[in-house]
């Protein structure tokens, strides 16, 4: 019974906790972006078709997020996988060729670019290889300056349920306090120094 009553105040005590912390709006699973890469405008795709090197091409994906494929027209790429596009282009291709085995692969990325703004040393935009954390934009932006508030930094997320602004405190994370603040950016995310 002691144990029952134990439980049940520790159980309070961590909901009170929690409730606590929300204002902090916490970092959820959405800004933690990991996963398969996705294209974007710019990214530069070879496409290979064994066996038929008159329709192995580069491409490039347009502003509008779609490519121009010799045979097929305009295919939407925006948002898509390698593994994605490569089926698209095979099914399409069907209608042309016998059996296509369809190979793309990422020449290039442009689409994947941060930007970091305010009171840091190089401000600008960035383009990436691959994610990075917000500690890792800063560092790429060469620091912050002596004016920077440290405690007030925050990331613009344009996610897919609207904008939303994710809070950084520089000074908690370099004292080891709340790591888990240092969120994966994901490709448009800005990073504002006020």
């Amino acid at each position: 019974m002691i144990w029952v009553v134990f439980l049940m105040a520790w159980c309070v005590a961590g909901s009170a906790q929690a409730s606590e912390a929300e204002p902090v709006a916490a970092p959820t699973a959405d800004v933690n972006w990991t996963g398969p890469f996705r294209l974007g405008a710019g990214d530069v795709l070879n496409v290979f078709i064994w066996k038929h090197k008159e329709l192995s091409t580069i491409v490039t994906v347009r502003p509008d997020g779609k490519i121009n494929y010799p045979l097929i027209g305009e295919i939407e790429a925006k948002g898509l996988t390698l593994g994605e596009i490569e089926e698209r282009i095979n099914k399409q291709l069907k209608q042309h060729i016998q059996d296509p085995q369809v190979t793309v692969i990422l020449e290039a990325t442009h689409s994947f670019r941060i930007f970091v703004l305010g009171e840091v040393m190089q401000p600008g935009v960035f383009d990436l290889k691959g994610p990075v954390t917000v500690i890792q934009a800063l560092a790429m932006a060469r620091g912050l300056t002596t004016f920077a508030s440290r405690n007030k930094i925050f990331i613009v997320n344009p996610g897919r349920s609207g904008e939303q602004r994710i809070p950084f405190n520089y000074s908690k994370f370099v004292q080891g306090e709340d790591s888990n603040q240092n969120v994966m950016l994901r490709p448009g995310d800005t990073v504002i120094v006020p």
